[in-house]
């Protein structure tokens, strides 16, 4: 019972040429052979606050980068209730700090609690919870709405597409910000997509968002072909693909 109204799919340009990918734990033991990463830094991205970049995973800035490019869209909502727009975002836990764990392999028992505190980063809390990336974005813009986060690895993005049209439909919202995003931090994630859903496709980092509004039709949003693509986006493929194939508005 939606349509878009706005959306924004932040991905690899064409002329990006696909790298293989290892991880510096892991090596060869791990290795993605076609993979696409986004030419973005964090602590440049343009974010609200230029330090904030620090607490946040790469997936959570790629999120925020994608949906406040729709901040002039979603303010005439936001002024009549800041309460009226709900966030629906499909993203997956945050990376494992894989650095202080290299630094731990050798400490004694007598020296764990010591190198502990000093090799862990105090922030990888706040870059691990899910529901984290997408509160911080909603901070960003000012949504007081209902959040909800979906970390299905393969079907994440359908529920919160699905559970976004419900919502619309029973109007518990005026508009839904649909978003995620995929980034190349946990390495056990990228080897399980690997293994299970690559195939010949080529992995790809991507952010999507869009803006549902309601106007009385139902929106089949399994209505794509998100197997036969040439490239594959992590839990974010869904949204993606609907925003590439039917356009950035």
């Amino acid at each position: 019972m939606s349509r878009i109204l706005w959306s924004r799919a932040l991905v690899p340009g064409h002329d990006t040429v696909a790298q293989p990918f290892s991880n510096e734990y892991y090596g060869n033991l791990l290795t993605i052979p076609r993979t696409k990463a986004l030419a973005i830094e964090e602590r440049k991205a343009p974010l609200p606050d230029r330090k904030v970049h620090r607490s946040m995973s790469r997936a959570g800035v790629l999120l925020s980068v994608a949906c406040l490019e729709g901040r002039e869209v979603m303010q005439p909502f936001l002024d009549n209730s800041p309460f009226g727009i709900g966030i629906y975002c499909a993203i997956e836990n945050g990376p494992v700090d894989l650095d202080s764990t290299s630094a731990m392999l050798d400490v004694s028992r007598e020296d764990f609690a010591e190198q502990y505190r000093k090799f862990r980063n105090p922030k990888m809390f706040l870059k691990q919870v899910t529901n984290l990336a997408p509160a911080q974005m909603g901070i960003f813009l000012g949504i007081m709405g209902p959040l909800n986060v979906y970390n299905n690895s393969m079907y994440g993005s359908l529920h919160a597409l699905e559970q976004a049209e419900i919502d619309i439909e029973e109007g518990k919202v005026k508009a839904a910000l649909v978003c995620s995003a995929f980034s190349f931090e946990d390495p056990l994630v990228l080897e399980r997509i690997h293994r299970n859903e690559l195939h010949e496709r080529i992995l790809c980092e991507g952010a999507g968002a869009c803006l549902l509004i309601s106007d009385g039709t139902y929106s089949d949003w399994d209505d794509l072909d998100y197997v036969g693509t040439e490239s594959y986006y992590g839990i974010s493929h869904q949204i993606v693909m609907q925003t590439l194939i039917k356009g950035d508005t």
